[in-house]
């Protein structure tokens, strides 16, 4: 009950439900074929609301990455609706859209073997809305991460600020949306049994839980996380942020956003999170982690490709065969950074929802940018052919609305 008063928000914002194309109800539309054993499958979640990224491993073990919902409040420019329907939150769709892959996959419905929140910012971990519902013991709202964890068990969470919250100074996330992040966290009824911290530099955190011994080329890498980055050798890291900074700066949460790299075989996928590109000092860890991956067959966009994210570096250095941007909203992404994205006319770009203003306002290079949906990308097995789908987001039948060809890794 702590906390059902102090987070009530303003009413919702005025939203646009754009028309979907070919929906005419005689049209039988392509599903995507069943995950199966030894195929990876990288599903960007479109809700309207946040990131999400859910992902079925080799050998059939789970993870999430993130779960936002930003809320209900004023917006300047046009921002999506909740999708499919408003009729339900944001944490309902993700439950229900991986139930729905879970299942048809042939594994439990109701479980994830990983959840990993890269940072604490609303579209990343969700915040109480005027439509979020209360936990049945009221100590808290269900929205984004606290929702998920409500309906699917999770195996072990691992998160940036674990186990005081308090870097990288005491009090720096103080605010409702962390007291409700909190509240669930600590209430014995969540669905949550191992809770760690991320571990910057280690292949060992997330590993393959049911057949490791058949995917000997599979991987994942925490480069960078809260001031420290890997060194490429080993489990060593090193710190980047000097002496002296001062709190207004470290208070940007974005700046210490968990980063990891997923490779299968020849197959490398980055997530960055909100990781910045836009500075010319010690914050501009796009370029460092670039440079430490070098060439990677698909970028999940830092911070949604937004003017200070995706630079020169980022792009040069990974090369991508495609880009998937986290989207939902006018300002993301910006014109800069999808132009460098779309320098090299073989990339592909994707966009997990994206408003018709921002298209335009793109002009061509916004037109470039595939049909918006549901973005999920399926590895073969082995990694070295990988197929990139996108499904509609405005049902719950996941209709495949365009897909690429089979693309051979890049090394």
């Amino acid at each position: 009950m702590i906390l059902l008063a102090a987070l009530a928000f303003a009413a919702a914002a005025c939203y646009r439900e754009l028309p979907f194309p070919d929906d005419e109800e005689e049209k039988t539309f392509e599903q995507l074929p069943s995950w199966q054993k030894g195929y990876m499958d990288i599903h960007q979640i479109s809700t309207g609301r946040g990131n999400c990224t859910f992902m079925i491993l080799p050998d059939g073990t789970t993870m999430m990455v993130d779960a936002g919902d930003l809320g209900s409040g004023s917006f300047k420019q046009e921002i999506m609706s909740r999708v499919p329907y408003t009729s339900r939150t944001p944490g309902e769709w993700i439950v229900r859209y991986a139930s729905h892959f879970l299942e048809d996959a042939g594994l439990p419905s109701d479980k994830l073997d990983y959840m990993l929140v890269t940072h604490f910012h609303n579209d990343h971990i969700g915040t109480p809305a005027d439509y979020s519902l209360p936990s049945n013991n009221g100590k808290y709202f269900m929205t984004g991460v606290s929702h998920v964890g409500n309906f699917l068990n999770i195996e072990d969470f691992i998160d940036r600020g674990y186990p005081d919250y308090n870097f990288p100074y005491a009090g720096v996330i103080d605010n409702a949306m962390m007291d409700n992040y909190m509240a669930f966290l600590n209430d014995d009824a969540n669905l949550i049994v191992n809770r760690s911290a991320f571990e910057v530099g280690s292949a060992g955190q997330f590993v393959l839980k049911n057949a490791p011994q058949d995917y000997p080329s599979f991987s994942i890498r925490n480069i960078y996380c809260n001031g420290r980055i890997w060194t490429g050798e080993g489990g060593t890291t090193e710190n980047l942020v000097p002496d002296g900074v001062d709190q207004n700066t470290l208070s940007d949460e974005n700046l210490w956003s968990a980063v990891i790299n997923v490779n299968y075989g020849d197959f490398d996928y980055h997530s960055g999170a909100d990781i910045l590109g836009g500075y010319g000092d010690w914050r501009n860890v796009e370029s460092k982690v670039g440079k430490l991956i070098g060439e990677t067959d698909v970028v999940l966009c830092n911070h949604h490709a937004y003017k200070d994210a995706m630079n020169a570096d980022m792009v040069n250095s990974t090369k991508p065969q495609a880009y998937v941007i986290p989207v939902w909203d006018y300002y993301h992404p910006e014109e800069a950074p999808l132009a460098r994205m779309m320098s090299n006319p073989e990339s592909m770009v994707f966009a997990a929802g994206l408003v018709e203003s921002n298209r335009t306002r793109l002009l061509e290079n916004g037109e470039r940018i595939k049909p918006e949906g549901h973005i999920v990308v399926r590895v073969y097995e082995g990694g070295s052919e990988f197929q990139v789908y996108v499904l509609n987001d405005r049902n719950t039948d996941y209709d495949v609305l365009y897909k690429t060809e089979r693309i051979t890794s890049n090394k």
